[in-house]
C-alpha cells in the first residue's frame, strides 16, 4: 500500500476529505491527520472530518485546537463544525467553553442552532449537574424538543437525583415515545433511589394501562444518557461490550 501522503497527491478535495473522514471514523486519527496535513488546500468538509474525528474518539483538546486553527484560515465553520466542537466540549465536561461556542455560532457566525446543537448543550450542562440551566436551554428552543433531548435530561436527573425535572422530562417522553418502556423504568428507578414507592407503584400501573411490561429476564441500563434494553442470555446486543466494560 502506498504511503498515506502519496494518496493525497493529485486527488480532488472531495476524495481526500473522504479519506480523512474514513481514517478518523475507524480510529486511525493519526493517519487521518497525516492526510489532512498533506492536503494542498482544505475545505470545510475536510476541516469538519478531522475535527469530528478528534471529537468522536475523545480527543477534545485536539478538536478544539484544530477548530481554532480553522478560524485562522479562510474557511468559515458551519453547522457540522459546531456540532463537532460542542460534542467535544460535552465529552470533556467543558461547560463554559461549550456555552461560549454555542453563543459564538449564533452571534459571531450568524448560524441558528439546530436540534443537534441544543442536544449537545443539554447533555453538557446535564452531565455537569447544571440541570436548571439545561432545562432553560430546552425552554429557549424555537422548536419542539425531541425525545433525544428529553432523554438526555432524564438521564442526567437520574445521575444527580433531581426528581422534579425528571418528572418533567419523563412526562414529555411519555407523550413522544409512548411505547418506550425504558423511560418508565428509568423514572421508576429514580423514584426507588429516593424511596418514593408511591411513584414506583404509580408507574407500574401506568405501564399496565398502556400495555407495557418489564418482562422476566429483561433489564434496562442507562449508558451515556440513553436507555438500552437487555434480555437475559442475549449476547447479540451491540452495546454488550460497552455494558460489560462498564461493570
Amino acid at each position: 500500500m502506498e504511503p498515506l501522503y502519496k494518496q493525497v497527491h493529485g486527488k480532488k478535495d472531495l476524495y481526500v476529505s473522504a479519506l480523512v473522514d474514513m481514517y478518523a471514523k475507524c480510529g486511525r486519527v493519526r493517519d487521518a491527520r497525516m492526510i489532512f496535513e498533506a492536503m494542498p488546500s482544505r475545505n470545510v468538509v475536510s476541516w469538519n472530518a478531522m475535527i469530528g474525528g478528534y471529537a468522536m474518539h475523545g480527543e477534545a483538546e485536539n478538536a478544539v485546537r484544530l477548530f481554532r486553527s480553522m478560524q485562522s484560515s479562510k474557511e468559515k465553520p458551519d453547522l457540522v463544525t459546531f456540532t463537532c466542537v460542542l460534542g467535544a466540549c460535552s465529552q470533556a465536561g467543558w461547560t463554559e467553553e461549550g456555552r461560549s461556542y454555542f453563543n459564538e455560532m449564533q452571534h459571531k457566525h450568524g448560524i441558528s442552532p439546530r436540534m443537534e446543537h441544543y442536544s449537545c448543550m443539554v447533555t453538557l450542562l446535564g452531565r455537569a449537574g447544571k440541570l436548571d440551566d439545561a432545562y432553560d436551554i430546552i425552554n429557549q428552543m424555537p422548536f419542539e424538543p425531541d425525545g433525544c433531548i428529553w432523554g438526555s435530561l432524564l438521564g442526567s436527573c437520574r445521575v444527580h437525583g433531581n426528581v422534579v425535572l425528571a418528572e418533567v422530562a419523563a412526562e414529555n417522553l411519555f407523550q413522544l415515545e409512548p411505547e418506550n418502556a425504558g423511560n418508565y423504568v428509568l423514572l421508576s428507578n429514580i423514584y426507588a433511589s429516593k424511596k418514593m414507592w408511591d411513584g414506583v407503584n404509580r408507574l407500574r400501573d401506568m405501564m399496565k394501562t398502556v400495555g407495557l411490561k418489564k418482562e422476566k429476564g429483561c433489564s434496562w441500563i442507562e449508558i451515556k444518557n440513553k436507555v438500552h434494553m437487555l434480555l437475559a442470555g442475549d449476547s447479540s446486543n451491540p452495546m454488550m461490550a460497552a455494558i460489560t466494560e462498564k461493570q
